[in-house]
């Protein structure tokens, strides 16, 4: 099982693009990501539990509803995020567990500020044994 996730350069935007070999991998890696962005995930203590279910339309909408969930968790709850696990996709519904904590400003240092997650330029796809996933996070 291998996952990983990287940034790249949007005008006036931050893109998030992931590799995985599962798409509960894909999901971790995009959400991971996410986290990352907001604070480095090595600052924050797994010392909260939140689980997630999360049912769309389609798995492109999956992915903007779920890491909308995550960014929402820190919005409106003030929670970072140090791990992601995903533990079921079945078609476009999910099941995973977010470990974390509330944000310290004593402890924490905050990244970009994340807005939104938008479907502009939203890719999910099985690139041979793999899936990839792009998706644009507006700052």
């Amino acid at each position: 099982m291998a996952k990983s996730w990287t940034t790249f350069e949007h005008p006036a935007d931050l893109g998030l693009e992931a590799r995985a070999d599962s798409l509960e991998e894909l999901f971790e890696a995009l959400g991971e990501g996410l986290a990352e962005q907001i604070c480095p995930r090595a600052l924050v203590r797994p010392g909260r539990e939140v689980n997630l279910e999360v049912s769309a339309d389609d798995i492109e909408s999956l992915t903007v509803d779920f890491l909308a969930r995550l960014l929402g968790l820190f919005q409106s709850e003030r929670m970072l995020i140090s791990a992601v696990k995903v533990s079921k996709v079945e078609g476009a519904r999910l099941v995973a567990a977010v470990t974390g904590e509330t944000y310290d400003p004593r402890r924490h240092r905050l990244g970009a500020e994340i807005k939104a997650v938008t479907y502009h330029q939203l890719k999910v796809a099985r690139r041979g044994r793999r899936w990839l996933g792009r998706v644009i996070l507006d700052v």
